[in-house]
C-alpha cells in the first residue's frame, strides 16, 4: 500500500515536472504555469519523501527467514546443551522439582527443535528419537521414579551427543560474535592482554 501511493506521488511528480510551460495574462498580473509546476513540484516530492519517512512508523509485518546454517545449530546445541548437562547432579539426587521448572523444560524443547533443525533422514530420526527421551524423562518425572529418570537422561545425552566441556575445533564462529561458544555461559568473557 506504502510503495503503491508512492509510486503514485513519483509519476505525479515527474509528470508535473515534464509538461508544457504555459503564461497567463490576467489585468497586468503575470504568473507563470512554470511558477505553479515549480511549487506543486516541490509539494509532490515533500509528501513523497514524508511518505517514505513515515513507513518505518507503520506497523509492517514481521519477515523473519528462519535461516538454518550449521552455525546457528551448533549455536543452540552450545546454549542449551549446557543446561540438560547440569540435570545429572539433579537427577541422581532425585531432584524433581529441577525438571519441572519453566527454564528446563523449554531448554529440551528449544534443543530438540533448533539442534536437529538441518534438513536429512538424520536430523529427522534423531529428534524424533532426543522427543521420546523427552517424555520418557518427564514420565519419570510424574511417576517421581529416579532410576528411570536417570537413565532416560542419560540415554538422552548420548543421543544428543552432549559433551560437558568445549572442545576447541569444533564448528562455530569467533569469540567476539554472538555465535561464540561460550557466549552466554560463565566462560563467555575473554580477556585479551
Amino acid at each position: 500500500m506504502m510503495f503503491k501511493l508512492l509510486i503514485s506521488l513519483a509519476v505525479i511528480a515527474t509528470v508535473a515536472s515534464f509538461s508544457r510551460h504555459l503564461v497567463v495574462r490576467r489585468n497586468n498580473l503575470q504568473m507563470s504555469m512554470s511558477d505553479f509546476q515549480s511549487k506543486v513540484g516541490k509539494f509532490i516530492g515533500i509528501a513523497a519523501m514524508g511518505a517514505a519517512l513515515a513507513g518505518p512508523m507503520v506497523p509492517m509485518p514481521a519477515v523473519a527467514d528462519g535461516a538454518v546454517s550449521q552455525s546457528t545449530v551448533f549455536r543452540s546445541r552450545t546454549k542449551y546443551g549446557p543446561t540438560i548437562l547440569g540435570l545429572t547432579e539433579a537427577a541422581s539426587k532425585g531432584d524433581f522439582a529441577k525438571f519441572e521448572e519453566k527454564k528446563i523444560v523449554n531448554a529440551f524443547d528449544l534443543f530438540i527443535s533448533s539442534s536437529n533443525a538441518m534438513s536429512g533422514k538424520i536430523s529427522k530420526e534423531r529428534k524424533a528419537t532426543e522427543k521420546s527421551l523427552e517424555a520418557a524423562i518427564y514420565t519419570a518425572v510424574k511417576a517421581k521414579d529416579a532410576s528411570k529418570l536417570q537413565s532416560a537422561l542419560q540415554q538422552f545425552i548420548e543421543v544428543a551427543n552432549l559433551k560437558p566441556e568445549f572442545k576447541q575445533g569444533e564448528l562455530g564462529q569467533t569469540d567476539s560474535s554472538g555465535y561464540s561458544p561460550t557466549w552466554g555461559t560463565p566462560r563467555q568473557y575473554i580477556y585479551q592482554r
